[in-house]
């Protein structure tokens, strides 16, 4: 006899999951044709819950619109820019005198010729940068200058006092005899940088003993600085009689500035802020205002030498600003005039005087010319202190 026997379970296919059919195991869930289904209770009996869908639910899309929706795009990176890319958003016409100066000029003089007094004192990397940073100065104004004579520079440690003193007073056949007392001696000084010249005759000395202070902000452009007044004195050797302390000392820095830069926009920038943010002195407890300004030009506007005195008619106003705010009073007068008109400026001061040679300048009277360029100075200072920059 044959028996078959089968199981239940493997023998006849469960039924599929219905809405409302009945099921045999509470809480059993099956998932048929794209829907989930419960067994639960109903009464005394166990049937099927409705089906709930699996399907992921679409993203709604725009109303009205049958199209896919469009990915927003990522954010382009906001663009770098450069410090003379941001200056020059700023209105600034500081660029305007330095874009006269760079490219440099061709030369149109002869070079001046020079002569050094090194003391053996003096660490070579000190010597052979500032013999190098004249050269570049001397390049750049034979464009603009003919100059007399032979120059004598003097470079001597904070302690070659006595080197310093015979050579300027050999060359220039001065009477000195109290040239050791001249000079600073404190040892919080880190360098000292003077000119003195004669009728015929210049010279330009420097102190300094370490060669990091090559790179101090505040030494940066000082060998342009010093080779500035050698220019002045071309034009007229009574410069320090005529040009008032601002032109003379301010015109240095500037041109310092400009001129040891050697073309590159950011380095003029970096190295012009810095004076600039320069607070002493009355006028930076004004509202720096145009008349403020104008009322700082009058009350700087003496002369370095003073009849029958040895002392330096700008010593009193030296705390006021004459290097840092006199370098935009100048920067003014350079894109005004140009260089060659700024040169033609303090050629004129000799026979004119400084008030007639600047109303010839400008064609205006004096007051007005200065009520133009203190709205230079009030422009550009706002400018320079609103910005962020890391001199150094």
């Amino acid at each position: 006899m044959l028996i078959l026997v089968f199981s239940g379970s493997s023998a006849i296919a469960a039924p599929s999951p219905k809405t409302g059919a009945p099921c045999t195991k509470s809480g059993l869930v099956k998932t048929y044709q794209g829907k989930k289904f419960t067994c639960v209770g109903s009464g005394k009996k166990l049937v099927w819950s409705k089906g709930v869908s699996t399907k992921p639910t679409p993203i709604a899309s725009t109303a009205g619109s049958n199209q896919a929706s469009t990915p927003t795009p990522s954010p382009s990176p906001t663009p770098v820019l450069t410090l003379a890319q941001k200056w020059a958003a700023t209105g600034s016409r500081a660029l305007e005198g330095f874009n006269q100066a760079f490219p440099q000029k061709s030369s149109q003089y002869p070079t001046l010729e020079t002569v050094w007094r090194i003391s053996e004192q003096v660490n070579p990397k000190i010597s052979t940068e500032i013999q190098r940073q004249y050269k570049e100065s001397i390049d750049f104004w034979s464009a603009y200058t003919k100059h007399q004579g032979v120059l004598q520079v003097i470079v001597g440690t904070l302690d070659d006092i006595e080197f310093v003193c015979k050579w300027r007073s050999s060359y220039l056949e001065m009477q000195a005899p109290d040239c050791n007392k001249s000079f600073r001696t404190d040892k919080t000084r880190k360098w000292d940088a003077h000119t003195t010249q004669m009728p015929t005759k210049a010279t330009d000395f420097y102190f300094m003993t370490d060669p990091a202070t090559l790179t101090a902000p505040d030494f940066l452009p000082r060998v342009p600085h010093e080779f500035f007044h050698n220019v002045q004195w071309a034009q007229t050797v009574r410069y320090k009689s005529l040009l008032p302390c601002w032109a003379e000392e301010g015109g240095a820095e500037y041109f310092g500035i400009l001129v040891s830069s050697q073309g590159d926009l950011e380095e003029f920038l970096k190295r012009r802020y810095q004076p600039l943010t320069d607070r002493r002195g009355k006028l930076m407890r004004t509202q720096l205002t145009q008349v403020d300004w104008k009322e700082w030009l009058m009350s700087v506007d003496m002369n370095s030498v003073i009849p029958g005195s040895y002392e330096w008619g700008c010593q009193g106003v030296q705390p006021e600003g004459i290097y840092s705010y006199g370098l935009l009073a100048t920067e003014y007068l350079n894109i005004k005039l140009g260089t060659a008109g700024l040169l033609e400026l303090y050629r004129d001061s000799e026979s004119l005087g400084w008030n007639k040679a600047i109303e010839k300048a400008f064609g205006k009277s004096k007051s007005e010319a200065y009520d133009e360029i203190a709205a230079y100075m009030r422009d550009e200072h706002r400018i320079n202190l609103s910005q962020k920059i890391i001199s150094r």
